[in-house]
């Protein structure tokens, strides 16, 4: 395990925010693998994040992009509420599918992140004359 923190990206000229991205990164790879997200959910929520951080050319988020644009006319998520029940029956047999083929990759991919990105999990410390602030 890496606590180093990652070396910020040139053209990132919001550092705050960057942070802010990479620790989602993060939150999202542990919620894919404790269970919370599925394999094409976090997918998508990995897009934008890599976008932002500017790494969306390393191998974990070349894999989130593959898998998104293979599963996109798929419903998953909050857009099922305006489907009707026999059409989300029929797409959850293609949602199933999909989920099976990539979950094993998707699994190993977010593990490596949450290596990589274990910096994002220590807070700084607040210098004392702050505190009250």
């Amino acid at each position: 395990m890496t606590d180093q923190e990652m070396q910020i990206p040139s053209g990132i000229t919001n550092e705050a925010l960057w942070r802010k991205n990479c620790r989602k990164i993060r939150a999202r790879a542990l919620d894919f693998l404790e269970g919370r997200l599925g394999v094409i959910e976090t997918a998508r929520a990995m897009r934008p994040l890599a976008h932002w951080t500017k790494v969306e050319n390393e191998p974990e988020f070349l894999l989130f992009n593959a898998v998104a644009l293979a599963t996109d006319d798929l419903p998953v998520g909050d857009v099922r509420a305006y489907w009707a029940p026999d059409a989300l029956k029929r797409e959850d047999r293609r949602i199933d599918a999909a989920e099976d083929f990539w979950r094993e990759k998707i699994a190993s991919a977010t593990s490596r992140l949450v290596e990589r990105y274990q910096w994002t999990a220590h807070r700084p410390l607040v210098p004392p004359e702050t505190e009250n602030c």
